[in-house]
């Protein structure tokens, strides 16, 4: 019996963690165009489901396929929705090519949820 808990027990650790690291995604900021709320070099957990139990609303920091490089991603903050069109734009401006360059994007890789730093 005790055999048959610890394998129901590490069969739920192991499905748990595959679920982790589907739902969740790790991605490093790079270039200045979100100073100074993140910095180049902060790492930041993307939530692929965050947008299953809530809509995006204008003032989220969510990560997004580039429409000119859809191999590339960009972090950026949603400033409207309309329909199913997001604008996002950087933090700052003049260092950040987005929505007002390439227009509304439709593509959202998740919702920002952490920013960490590796020690």
């Amino acid at each position: 019996m005790l055999r048959a808990v610890a394998l129901v027990a590490l069969f739920s650790a192991g499905v748990a963690g595959y679920v982790a690291r589907r739902r969740f995604m790790r991605f490093v900021v790079e270039g200045e165009s979100m100073l100074p709320a993140y910095q180049p070099g902060d790492q930041v957990v993307v939530d692929t489901k965050g947008y299953f139990s809530r809509e995006v609303r204008a003032g989220d920091v969510v990560v997004a396929v580039d429409p000119r490089d859809p191999a590339r991603r960009l972090i950026k903050r949603v400033v409207r929705v309309e329909g199913g069109d997001i604008w996002l734009e950087g933090d700052n401006p003049d260092a950040s090519t987005d929505s007002r360059h390439f227009g509304p994007v439709s593509g959202l890789v998740g919702m920002v949820r952490w920013r960490y730093w590796r020690g």
